[in-house]
């Protein structure tokens, strides 16, 4: 049986690519894998493959890519995702790993954007270990910035940091779906493929209608202090994650000036890999603002 090791497993897109592919009723063996030893002890207990994988210590690696054929790689929010990734694609080629699958980022390719470009060079050394690879590439995904505590429904408003600059969106739950076909049908299917996942171009005052129409009271979107953000991210003791945060805050002056046009457009290869189109804005909306904060309807 063909076994996918889930990098990323407990987070937010990993833990919903786990149920999709336990959805599929078998014909693949999922391995999760998480740094955190008390986790991999509650999925083992649950009856689950789960091994302790940590990207900052590749001694980790080899135990957990041992009999592995596919890998769903995800990194953390951290410059230290080039190291990671380069040692952690050495050892899935010394594994015998057949297809590599890498969770990056949506670009033009040409975005003068460092975590952007950390991506790019992750993905040229991906394609050169001469393992089948998938490349897949979400935009702003909307569960990262529209699910809250507390709720929107609760507090009627929501921020964006790029203000109302166009932003192309993606559900967390259409690239988990996509990730589960490329790791189900494999390389015959989808290698050498990069799919970006871009379903709607939507400004924030846009994304607030449609949510004001799910819910059916105002809500408004705010701009974000960015001079704060900024601020903050300079108190970050991390150096990787601070150099991460510092090119995100890049990334979303760049919007506010009109310079990420590029990455601003519909792409919509959820369409090309699951025969459907992508989740809208209002869809999603009406899926997860009631269930997951109204409970239901009233």
């Amino acid at each position: 049986m063909t076994t996918a090791l889930i990098i990323g497993a407990s987070g937010m897109v990993g833990s919903r690519l786990v149920r999709e592919l336990d959805a599929d009723g078998g014909g693949i063996n999922v391995r999760l894998a998480s740094r955190r030893r008390e986790t991999v002890q509650e999925w083992r207990s649950a009856g689950r493959d789960a091994v302790v994988l940590d990207l900052d210590r590749p001694a980790t690696f080899a135990e957990a890519l041992a009999g592995v054929d596919r890998v769903f790689l995800l990194t953390g929010y951290t410059a230290a995702m080039l190291y990671q990734s380069k040692t952690l694609v050495d050892a899935a080629q010394d594994a015998g790993v057949n297809h590599f699958v890498h969770l990056g980022v949506f670009t033009s390719g040409r975005d003068l954007v460092p975590h952007y470009t950390w991506h790019e060079l992750i993905e040229t050394y991906i394609e050169a270990s001469g393992m089948a690879w998938t490349h897949i590439q979400p935009n702003v995904i909307t569960d990262s910035v529209l699910i809250t505590e507390p709720s929107i429904a609760q507090t009627k408003t929501f921020s964006l940091p790029w203000q109302n600059a166009a932003r192309g969106w993606v559900s967390a739950g259409d690239i988990a779906a996509v990730a589960a076909a490329v790791l189900r049908e494999g390389p015959d299917v989808h290698a050498g493929k990069s799919y970006g996942l871009s379903t709607e171009v939507l400004t924030g005052t846009q994304v607030a209608e449609i949510l004001s129409d799910a819910l059916g009271t105002t809500i408004t979107c705010t701009a974000e202090d960015l001079e704060g953000l900024e601020a903050h991210v300079q108190t970050l003791t991390d150096a990787g994650v601070r150099l991460y945060m510092e090119s995100a805050v890049q990334t979303m002056q760049q919007s506010i000036n009109g310079n990420m046009a590029s990455t601003a457009i519909v792409h919509d290869d959820v369409l090309t890999v699951l025969g459907r189109p992508g989740t809208t804005m209002a869809r999603w909306a009406d899926q997860n603002l009631w269930t997951r904060h109204l409970k239901a309807r009233p």
